[in-house]
């Protein structure tokens, strides 16, 4: 059995001491694997969590144009939808400096994600891989990306000897997905296919999820589980309340 990989928990005072905290640590792995490598590849979230963080990246002097962005899962809609992880993500993250980078889309012109999927993941060979960093929200149901517990292909996006980058994802039942529930999501495989994953997390609701999947190790069923109990990948947890 995998041991629980070591997970380093960094509880900040506040958000605004959070925001800043995974700016800076985000912005250093990114420099780092651009002086080592000539390239840095990130995966982000979705969600309005991160977009302060985005912002804040978007303004710092980092070679731009050497970095390659993802995000962890998309809504099969379309991406100029406000509600589109993409849109989110080019109006937040890839501005000012930042609208130099490389964007490496999950949606595609294919009627629904399942038909989509091949073309998806041929796309994803553009971005560069092993990513320098994946951040990661998390629900309160624990679900990371679109990889809800419960949802008919979770089975197979948690395996960890998956050979998809991305799968397609049917979230109807999933409480927490809301009313957009046909998603592209990247595999457990492919999220910890990264050099460091930081788990960005707010509220007493998510820590006590955190810490009881924590305690689990790999006996827990919530996805967020499988992050922290796979063996490959150091992972950070940033909290606030």
């Amino acid at each position: 059995m995998q041991e629980l990989i070591m997970t380093t928990k960094v509880i900040c005072c506040n958000r605004d001491e959070l925001y800043q905290a995974v700016t800076a640590r985000v912005a250093v792995l990114l420099k780092d694997a651009v002086d080592n490598n000539a390239k840095a590849g990130f995966i982000v979230p979705g969600g309005t969590t991160p977009a302060p963080i985005f912002e804040r990246l978007s303004t710092l002097p980092l070679a731009w144009d050497k970095i390659s962005v993802s995000a962890s899962d998309e809504r099969w809609i379309d991406v100029d939808s406000e509600s589109s992880n993409e849109y989110l993500i080019k109006h937040s993250l890839l501005i000012n400096k930042a609208e130099a980078a490389t964007y490496v889309g999950l949606k595609n012109d294919a009627d629904t994600a399942t038909a989509g999927q091949k073309k998806t993941e041929r796309n994803l060979k553009n971005l560069a891989l092993p990513a320098t960093v994946t951040l990661l929200g998390m629900g309160p149901d624990g679900h990371v990306a679109s990889l809800f517990p419960g949802c008919p292909q979770i089975d197979d996006a948690l395996d960890l000897n998956q050979k998809k980058t991305c799968i397609a994802i049917d979230a109807r039942g999933c409480t927490v997905a809301g009313e957009y529930t046909e998603r592209m999501s990247l595999t457990l495989s492919a999220l910890i296919n990264s050099d460091l994953i930081i788990l960005l997390i707010t509220g007493q609701e998510k820590l006590d999820v955190i810490n009881q999947a924590i305690r689990e190790k790999m006996n827990s069923s919530l996805p967020v589980a499988k992050i922290l109990s796979q063996g490959k990948t150091p992972v950070e947890v940033y909290w606030a309340k």
